[in-house]
């Protein structure tokens, strides 16, 4: 005697074996979120690879009293880039037109104006040389850290994320995060992000020092020599390429 087959168990048999495509919002979702890392990603690169805060670290480290200055320096310039990058997201955030921004053309056409600056100032960098008084007045504050207060290190660190480089690529940075629709959490992890990136050229030598600072004397002297003479050429050359990447990036993404 033969069993018939149960219908809601070749029922289920047959629909286990499909699986539902996802909607193409999700898709669109993590395509907007790609763009939008990979773009503050090339800010904080950008932001990070400048002569001034690496040499200024530098000095600190090597001054009679390191201890006293470099992590007030060090949280300095990352509150003061925080602060900057923050106070943009929330200003965009709620920017009464904010809704009515298109997620997708605003920032690439901000990406391209960022993009496009940079390489403006790439070529101004390779094309004029350094004014000689721009070493003497690291020189004069070099001297000064001797007698510098721990207060004074930290103002200096925050004042660093107000040049005007410095202060463009953070500003455009919270733009970015404040026009997307994000949760605060994700807005918040994006902003410490792009800090903790822009601001490497001073953590990193602070985290070697504080591994082995008598060891990392020679190498810190070392790289300070070597940023005199090339910082200036690094610096417009990553400018330049991060520059083409960013024009060239937003514009597919205006396609």
């Amino acid at each position: 005697m033969r069993t018939a087959p149960a219908r809601g168990g070749a029922a289920g048999a047959g629909s286990g074996a499909r699986v539902p495509a996802l909607p193409p919002q999700h898709d669109a979702v993590r395509a907007a979120m790609l763009t939008l890392i990979m773009s503050l990603a090339s800010f904080a690169v950008a932001g990070a690879v400048s002569s001034v805060p690496v040499s200024i670290t530098i000095m600190i480290l090597l001054s009679p009293r390191p201890r006293h200055g470099a992590l007030p320096f060090l949280f300095g310039s990352l509150a003061g880039s925080i602060i900057v990058v923050g106070l943009s997201a929330l200003g965009l955030r709620f920017l009464p037109g904010r809704p009515r921004l298109d997620q997708i053309t605003v920032p690439a056409f901000l990406g391209v104006l960022i993009g496009a600056g940079l390489a403006v100032y790439a070529v101004y960098l390779f094309r004029r040389k350094p004014p000689v008084s721009a070493g003497r007045r690291l020189e004069n504050l070099r001297t000064r850290f001797d007698s510098a207060r721990v207060w004074q290190f930290a103002a200096l660190g925050v004042g660093l994320n107000l040049r005007p480089k410095a202060i463009l690529l953070a500003v455009a940075a919270g733009g970015l995060i404040g026009v997307r629709n994000l949760s605060p959490v994700e807005a918040t992890l994006l902003v410490l992000a792009y800090a903790a990136v822009a601001q490497s050229a001073v953590v990193g030598p602070i985290l070697v020092w504080l591994r082995s600072p008598d060891r990392a004397q020679d190498q810190l002297a070392a790289l300070h020599a070597w940023m005199q003479r090339n910082g200036r050429t690094v610096t417009a050359g990553v400018a330049l390429a991060v520059g083409v990447f960013l024009v060239g990036f937003n514009l597919l993404q205006l396609d």
